[in-house]
């Protein structure tokens, strides 16, 4: 089996899971508090998606194919490409309602524990690098072509699910991803695999604990 067979199948429940969560069920229905989506985006487009940005350059530096180095270099450039995009959602999401809480520019306890996870990946191997940003870059996937599937058009928040699913070739650069965390795991030994396994379940994890966090608003307990 490869390994991109043996993380689909972990990863199909999950998403089944975070694509149930009451956040995402919320945004589609237009039943969400905008206090929670307020939470997400800022808090996706502050601390996550840079994080994500930050650790695919990391991993590029660090590749033995040049193939893999430019496709990494690529998605690096167009996630920190997309930072002014989301922060003119924040802006549009701001003049709708007016955000109370905490300083946003902290990230919170989840969001902080998962940046770190991405981060610290490729300070272990190229492969665990990789496998850590993969339920991020296939979750994301998932989760947006079911927004567009589901979402009430009537949702008040109709129009920024319209405006979250990334632009350009994303499925082919999934797939792109995909296949080479396969050719990772068809050259490492069956223990390294089974951790490769491990590390992805962790970051899968993740992203149902990012919404479970914007759905309760969950801050610093101190």
């Amino acid at each position: 089996m490869t390994l991109r067979a043996e993380l689909s199948a972990i990863a199909e429940p999950l998403v089944a899971k975070v694509m149930e969560h009451p956040f995402w069920t919320g945004l589609r229905e237009g039943t969400l508090p905008p206090s929670s989506l307020w939470y997400f985006a800022e808090q996706d487009a502050r601390h996550v998606v840079p994080a994500y940005a930050r650790a695919l350059a990391r991993c590029a530096g660090i590749a033995e194919r040049d193939e893999h180095g430019e496709l990494l270099c690529s998605a690096a450039t167009a996630t920190f490409g997309s930072l002014p995009k989301l922060a003119a959602g924040l802006s549009g999401l701001a003049a709708g309602q007016s955000p109370a809480g905490p300083d946003g520019t902290v990230a919170r306890p989840v969001v902080h524990a998962y940046a770190s996870f991405m981060l610290a990946g490729s300070t272990v191997s190229f492969a665990t690098g990789i496998v850590s940003l993969l339920p991020m870059t296939w979750f994301h996937l998932f989760v947006s072509n079911d927004l567009q599937k589901r979402c009430d058009p009537r949702s008040r928040y109709a129009s920024w699910v319209e405006q979250y699913p990334p632009g350009g070739d994303y499925e082919g650069y999934v797939n792109a991803f995909l296949a080479m965390v396969d050719e990772m795991g068809a050259q490492c030994s069956a223990a390294d695999r089974s951790r490769l396994v491990d590390r992805f379940l962790v970051g899968a994890r993740y992203e149902w604990a990012f919404a479970e966090a914007a759905w309760q608003r969950q801050e610093w307990a101190v």
